[in-house]
């Protein structure tokens, strides 16, 4: 009986060990994350950058640093230039084969017919906090993942880039409504430009679901 007792006593507690690892809090799933800043330090692979960006409005900004072990660190934002800034963000940590098969092909399809050019990483910097500062202008925010991926920067100086990169459509925002965006959400962010420039200061394209 006793031995019984202990096998049930055991068992509990392999189960109770087991919810706590899959209701651990959001900062420890957090903590387990690739931390972007960490790999700040490596060389600088690539920094791609859609050729059409600003005549689209929108595209995938790619920052790539390479490893001693011959690993890619990566993040990748998504720029919208004529409204809100950085749309959405991620890092990861891939081998180089993985990263030129999967990630970096992935993003090249998702911007369709646009070519990726390779830029200045101090001009890559310095478009993608342009486009921050420009929708905080406007009362948007970047993507909440944007915190961590903007530690790939590291010390590299903007302002060392001669280029000067002009955001909004022919001086003024232009919101177009994207996949990830409901009508609720859309009709959000038409008013609060509202708010900011008054009518007819800025441009605006929501299409509805149907």
């Amino acid at each position: 009986m006793a031995i019984s007792e202990q096998r049930r006593q055991k068992k509990l507690a392999n189960k109770k060990k087991k919810r706590k690892l899959t209701a651990r809090p959001a900062g420890d799933v957090a903590a387990a994350m690739p931390v972007a800043s960490s790999y700040a330090q490596f060389p600088v692979h690539e920094c791609l950058v859609p050729d059409a960006l600003f005549d689209t409005g929108l595209g995938s900004v790619i920052w790539a640093r390479r490893t001693p072990e011959g690993m890619i660190a990566a993040s990748v934002f998504l720029v919208d230039v004529f409204c809100l800034g950085v749309k959405d963000a991620l890092f990861d940590v891939r081998s180089a084969l993985d990263y030129e098969r999967r990630l970096k092909s992935r993003f090249i399809e998702i911007n369709g017919l646009q070519e990726f050019e390779s830029l200045h990483p101090a001009c890559v910097r310095k478009l993608i906090e342009g486009a921050v500062r420009y929708a905080d202008t406007l009362g948007f925010s970047p993507h909440a993942d944007y915190r961590n991926a903007k530690g790939i920067f590291c010390d590299v100086d903007a302002q060392a880039c001669p280029t000067a990169f002009a955001y909004g459509q022919h001086g003024k925002p232009f919101y177009i409504r994207g996949p990830s965006e409901s009508v609720p959400q859309a009709t959000r962010i038409v008013k609060q430009l509202d708010r900011v420039c008054g009518t007819g200061n800025f441009n605006f394209l929501v299409a509805s679901d149907e």
